[in-house]
């Protein structure tokens, strides 16, 4: 998406460098429009086009009332979204599913202690409600972190792709959430322990099972 200004553009570059080095993570919620402003010396209206920008791209996605959240390290290919989404919810979720269970296969066995110490951190700051990720929607910030462990980019890139269809399914209202925190938390605790032990069967089962019951065909 192409802007006027050189300063708006330097602003897209900046954000989009804070994003992909992982200043913010996925699904975690940037700055204000004003906080960004004052950070990187430019007017709220040169943030909110970079930002409208870099959501055009599938890197951002502003949601009303709740702020802007992060939802890709690089541009997400919109063909891949929109491809999905000519699709059954089912199969979406099924390919969803096969998606999560190959990246806590793949994590378990190539995971790095920082990648692993970062997990743990968002499972620990998640258990404790601090914490600027977005949750009860769609996974969230442990899911995005869980395929980036996996060590494979293709991997990370298809299912960031999946999330933003299944995003829309959310806001259309076919897909819901509804498992309760306690449990997520608890699946979560499990599976990062499958990880810590280098476990690869039961990574896997264990994201199986847990891809089940945190996101759902709505039937009411």
């Amino acid at each position: 998406m192409a802007m006027g200004t050189e300063r708006a553009r330097e602003t897209v570059r900046r954000l989009q460098a804070d994003i992909t080095s992982g200043r913010w993570p996925i699904n975690g919620r940037i700055p204000t429009e004003a906080e960004l402003a004052s950070e990187l010396g430019v007017g709220r209206s040169t943030v909110r086009e970079a930002v409208r920008s870099l959501a055009h791209l599938g890197m951002l996605e502003p949601a009303p009332g709740r702020g802007t959240f992060v939802r890709s390290l690089n541009p997400v290919r919109g063909v891949l979204s929109d491809f999905a989404s000519t699709h059954s919810w089912a199969d979406i979720l099924d390919v969803r599913k096969a998606l999560e269970v190959q990246a806590a296969e793949l994590a378990a066995a190539r995971h790095t202690p920082e990648g692993l110490a970062r997990l743990r951190a968002a499972h620990d700051a998640d258990l404790s409600g601090d914490t600027g990720a977005e949750r009860g929607r769609t996974p969230g910030q442990f899911h995005a972190m869980l395929v980036d462990l996996a060590g494979n980019a293709l991997l990370a890139e298809l299912y960031a792709g999946l999330m933003a269809a299944l995003r829309e399914g959310i806001r259309r209202g076919a897909l819901d959430n509804r498992q309760d925190d306690d449990a997520r938390r608890g699946e979560h605790a499990a599976l990062l322990a499958a990880l810590e032990t280098g476990n690869v069967t039961a990574a896997g089962a264990i994201a199986a099972s847990h891809a089940c019951h945190d996101l759902r065909i709505r039937e009411d």
